[in-house]
């Protein structure tokens, strides 16, 4: 169930803007917002997720869903990477433009931290099980 939750929260901050600039950027500037590629890598983490949490109902057991943690850390360091290095190198470019971080970033910074929580709290349960 948390597995789906936070898969659904990476949708939705992928549909969501990931940087906020009102105003415009000068020419030659890049794109503040969440480029392709690594939409694409935080989407490929949600599916890899939810094939695991398929195998951990499927065959009754946490083993599957422990490894939900490693989706969510890609999740969230590819959001970490965005809001520490991105943001920061285009406001320095053009501080007028006052680039902040979107809703989008903010969305899937938390469902990649719950991602991860959701599959380290497996784990201990597989562990302690054991």
């Amino acid at each position: 169930m948390a597995a789906g939750i936070t898969g659904l929260g990476v949708i939705a901050g992928l549909t969501l803007r990931t940087a906020d600039h009102p105003g415009m950027l000068p020419p030659g500037t890049p794109d503040p917002e969440l480029d392709l590629g690594l939409r694409l890598v935080c989407a490929a983490a949600v599916l890899i997720t939810a094939t695991l949490a398929y195998l951990t109902f499927a065959r009754r057991q946490d083993e599957p869903l422990a490894m939900a943690c490693l989706p969510g850390l890609v999740v969230t360091g590819v959001v970490l990477r965005h809001l520490v290095v991105t943001l920061p190198g285009v406001t320095r470019l053009q501080p007028a433009a006052r680039v902040v971080p979107g809703a989008g970033a903010w969305v899937l910074l938390v469902s990649g931290i719950a991602m991860t929580a959701t599959g380290l709290a497996a784990a201990f349960a597989v562990r302690r099980a054991a």
